[in-house]
């Protein structure tokens, strides 16, 4: 996430601030909703391999809460576009 950050400061550097924010906190919401999906898949694989039922339902409440997550990430990643689009045309 840095490294990308990094990478896309100089571009965001020629937008108006309200609009490099805009950016940078879709960038932000889409790399944790990415995160979060892979992190429900590591539980969902893993929970498989749990050496007990005590682990294996830990491990499905874990995938369980991940998939939420994931929903209210992508939530806030669609109202996140919504702004963006607003501060890209005004008209919207």
């Amino acid at each position: 996430v840095a490294d990308a950050e990094t990478r896309a400061a100089p571009l965001s550097g020629s937008l108006p601030p309200a609009l490099a924010t805009a950016v940078h906190r879709q960038f932000l919401l889409e790399a944790a909703t990415l995160c979060l999906r892979r992190l429900g898949e590591a539980f969902t694989t893993g929970h498989d391999d749990a050496v007990d039922a005590g682990v294996r339902d830990l491990m499905r409440d874990g995938a369980s809460q991940a998939v939420a997550a994931t929903s209210a990430t992508e939530a806030l990643g669609d109202l996140s576009l919504d702004l963006l689009d607003r501060l890209v045309d005004p008209r919207i």
